[in-house]
C-alpha cells in the first residue's frame, strides 16, 4: 500500500512537468501521424498490388536515405536552440538555419536529379518516370523538416505535430483521389509532393515570428559543425538500419517477395515509431537541463520504461494477431508473411532502444558512441549480403546487428556514470 502511494505520488509529480506534457502531445500527435503514414501505405498496398507497392516503398526508402543530412543537422538544431542563452540568440540562429536549409535542399535536389537514371536501374522501378514526380519532395521536405527541428528546439510540440498530421492527411486524400482516377503508381507518388507542400506551409506559420527581421551576425559555426559530424554519422547509421534491408530485399528477391517484405517492414516500424516520440521529447529537455546544471537522469529512466512498454505491446499483438492484422490492413495477398511479422517488430524495438540511448548520450554532449551505431549499420549490411536465402533470414540478420548495438550501448552506460 505504501509502495502504491509512493508510485502514485511519483507519477502525479510528473503530470505537471514539461516532459510529461510534451510526451502526451508528441505520443498522441506523432502516433496519429504514424497511423496516417500506415494508412497511406496500407491503401497503397491494396490499390497498387505487390509490384507497384514495392516500387513506391523503394522510392520512399530513398527519401529516407536522403533525409540523413536533415536528420543530422536536425538534432544539432534542437540542441543549439534548446541551449540558447537568450531569445534573441535563438531567433538569429533560426533565421540562419532556415536560410541554410534552402540552399542545402537545392543542392540535394540537383544531385538527385542527375542520379535518377542509376536509382531507377538499381531498384528496377517498373515505371521510371515516377522518380521525376518524386524529386520535388526532397526540396520541400528538407526545408519543412528543418523547420520542425526548430519547433522542437523551442519545445513547440503542438505546432510540430499539427504540421505532420496535416501533411499525411493531405497525402492520403491526394493518393486515393489520383489512384481512383486511374493514375495508379503515378497517383501514389504524386501525393507525396502535395502533402509536403501542406506541411511546409504550416511549419512556416509556426516559425514566422522567429523569422521576422534581418539576420544578425552569423553564429559561430565551429561548435555547430563539431557537434554535427558525429550526429551526421548517427543519422546515416539509423537511416541505413531501417532502410537498407528493404533496398537489399528489393535487389535480391522477386518483385512480389520484395513487396511482401516492404509490407512486413512497414508494419514492423509501428514498434519503432509508436515509441519514438518519447525520444523526441526527451532530447531537448535533457539538453536544456544538462546545460543549466539541472537533474535529468530521472527523465531518461522514465523514457526507457515508456519505450519498452509501448514496443512490447506491439510485439505481443503481432505474436497473437499477425494474420488478422495483415489481412485487415494489407489484404489476403500479404497474409503469407504472418508467421514472421513479429520478428520485424522485435527488430524495431531493439533499434528504438538503441536510438533512445544514443540520443541521451548526444543530448549531454557525449558523441563517441555514434561509432557503435555506425558499426551496427555496417554489420547489418554485411550480414544480409552474406545471408539472404529467405525473407526471414534477412530480418534475423538485422536483429543480430541491432542486439549487438544495444549491448554495446549498455556497456557504455557505467562509463557515462563515472564521467558525468
Amino acid at each position: 500500500m505504501k509502495f502504491t502511494k509512493i508510485l502514485f505520488l511519483y507519477f502525479l509529480s510528473l503530470a505537471g512537468s514539461s516532459f510529461f506534457a510534451g510526451s502526451i502531445i508528441m505520443v498522441l500527435g506523432t502516433n496519429f501521424h504514424n497511423l496516417g503514414q500506415l494508412v497511406y501505405h496500407f491503401l497503397a498496398g491494396r490499390l497498387l498490388g505487390k509490384v507497384f507497392y514495392g516500387d513506391l516503398a523503394a522510392l520512399i526508402s530513398i527519401f529516407g536515405l536522403l533525409a540523413i543530412i536533415q536528420q543530422a543537422f536536425g538534432l544539432t538544431i534542437i540542441k543549439f536552440v534548446a541551449s540558447a542563452k537568450s531569445p534573441e540568440e535563438a531567433n538569429n540562429f533560426t533565421k540562419w538555419v532556415w536560410f541554410w536549409s534552402i540552399w542545402v535542399g537545392v543542392i540535394v535536389f540537383v544531385l538527385l536529379l542527375f542520379s535518377s537514371p542509376f536509382i531507377v536501374q538499381f531498384l528496377n522501378i517498373s515505371q521510371p518516370q515516377v522518380i521525376y514526380i518524386f524529386i520535388p519532395v526532397v526540396l520541400v521536405g528538407f526545408i519543412s523538416n528543418t523547420g520542425r527541428a526548430l519547433l522542437q528546439g523551442f519545445t513547440r510540440f503542438t505546432q510540430f505535430v499539427v504540421s505532420m498530421v496535416a501533411e499525411v492527411g493531405a497525402k492520403i486524400v491526394a493518393m486515393v483521389l489520383l489512384v481512383y482516377l486511374g493514375y495508379s503508381l503515378f497517383g501514389a507518388v504524386a501525393a507525396l509532393p502535395v502533402g509536403a507542400v501542406v506541411g511546409f506551409v504550416i511549419v512556416w506559420l509556426g516559425l514566422r515570428k522567429n523569422l521576422k527581421g534581418p539576420r544578425a551576425k552569423m553564429p559561430n559555426l565551429s561548435p555547430l559543425f563539431a557537434y554535427s559530424f558525429p550526429v551526421f554519422i548517427q543519422s546515416i547509421a539509423l537511416t541505413s538500419m531501417y532502410s537498407s534491408d528493404i533496398l537489399l530485399a528489393k535487389h535480391f528477391f522477386t518483385a512480389e517477395q520484395a513487396g511482401l517484405y516492404a509490407a512486413l517492414a512497414k508494419l514492423g516500424t509501428i514498434a519503432f515509431f509508436s515509441s519514438s516520440p518519447i525520444t523526441s521529447v526527451m532530447f531537448p529537455i535533457i539538453a536544456r537541463n544538462h546545460t543549466h546544471g539541472q537533474p535529468y537522469h530521472r527523465i531518461f529512466y522514465l523514457s526507457v520504461a515508456l519505450v519498452t512498454l509501448i514496443s512490447l505491446a506491439v510485439i505481443i499483438s503481432y505474436i497473437f494477431l499477425s494474420g488478422f492484422i495483415i489481412g485487415i490492413l494489407f489484404g489476403k495477398d500479404f497474409v503469407e508473411g504472418a508467421p514472421i511479422l513479429w520478428w520485424f517488430s522485435l527488430y524495431m524495438f531493439l533499434l528504438g532502444v538503441g536510438m533512445l540511448f544514443v540520443h541521451f548520450y548526444l543530448s549531454i554532449g557525449k558523441t563517441k558512441v555514434v561509432w557503435l551505431f555506425a558499426a551496427a549499420a555496417l554489420t547489418q549490411i554485411v550480414l544480409i549480403l552474406v545471408f539472404h536465402a529467405t525473407l526471414l533470414s534477412v530480418i534475423q540478420m538485422s536483429i543480430i546487428a541491432a542486439a549487438l548495438l544495444v549491448l554495446g550501448l549498455l556497456l557504455y552506460f557505467p562509463y557515462h556514470h563515472r564521467q558525468r
